[in-house]
């Protein structure tokens, strides 16, 4: 009783510290406020992009620039607080060459105080991207340019992506719908889905690896590649006929489908893979 008694004395004082000199202080308050930028963006140039907290959303379209929104959300003690550091940020679009980067400037921070920025972003289908936050979300859509898309904490998806693809997370799930092109998708916790279009070319290059999670691959019609599928605590299936080389397993599989003109890797460790 007396060692409890001491324990919740020691507890009460620690608190009652907390609250008089402000460490218990928490950033409540938030502003967010808006910018609009645009500039010209021809196709087959690049775009880049870099967040540290904020969530890239970028749509392809037959345009000829590229229209940038850009959702600033401060967070502070008081309210003043929040917009001031929310009008100090500064967001620009700098073009250099064929290269054309968003570019986020921020005020420095205190340990209560917070800064995201969300980008939405619309430019011509055909350009290339490279895409890089630590925490938040990654979405592409309607692009056949070269691209790169990496976060760490967030889920990671492209739909309608024609040409080189790599998309890489830490912490999330990496999703790619009509997809026609090699491709190149990581995660370590979290499930990776690809599904190839009707039009993909038979012939692709195709790599993807998790930790934990499971891998669905809907190949490209009349598919032709070279086969390494395995994990270490699940099952390996597939729909398609593979010439398997080897010692044949429900947890590995090594082999040809076609002609093995391309190239599938598929690997996990703790997850299923299927193959259809």
């Amino acid at each position: 009783m007396k060692k409890n008694y001491w324990v919740s004395l020691a507890v009460g004082l620690c608190l009652c510290w907390l609250l008089t000199t402000g460490g218990c202080v928490i950033a409540t308050a938030k502003y967010e406020r808006t910018v609009q930028l645009s500039a010209p963006l021809q196709k087959g140039s690049l775009f880049v992009a870099q967040t540290h907290n904020g969530s890239i959303t970028v749509n392809g379209a037959d345009v000829g620039e590229c229209k940038v929104t850009a959702t600033i959300t401060a967070r502070a003690v008081t309210e003043e607080e929040a917009q001031k550091l929310a009008e100090q940020t500064k967001v620009s679009l700098e073009p250099s060459g064929k290269k054309l980067t968003a570019k986020i400037e921020k005020p420095r921070l205190r340990s209560n105080q917070s800064i995201s920025v969300n980008l939405d972003v619309t430019l011509p289908n055909r350009a290339d991207l490279e895409l890089t936050t630590h925490n938040g979300h990654v979405r592409i859509t309607d692009i056949s340019g070269k691209i790169s898309g990496r976060t760490h904490n967030g889920d990671v998806t492209a739909t309608q992506v024609s040409s080189s693809t790599k998309l890489q997370t830490h912490n999330g799930s990496v999703r790619c719908k009509e997809i026609s092109g090699d491709a190149q998708l990581k995660t370590h916790n979290g499930g990776v889905k690809a599904y190839y279009c009707k039009a993909a070319p038979p012939v692709c290059n195709v790599s993807i690896s998790t930790h934990n999670g499971s891998i669905e691959l809907a190949s490209p019609p009349a598919f032709s590649a070279q086969v390494e599928a395995s994990t270490h605590n699940g099952s390996v299936r597939t729909d398609l006929p593979i010439a398997v080389t080897g010692k044949i397993s429900k947890k590995k599989i090594t082999g040809t489908i076609g002609a093995g003109q391309g190239k599938l890797y598929l690997q996990t460790h703790n997850g299923s893979i299927r193959i259809r």
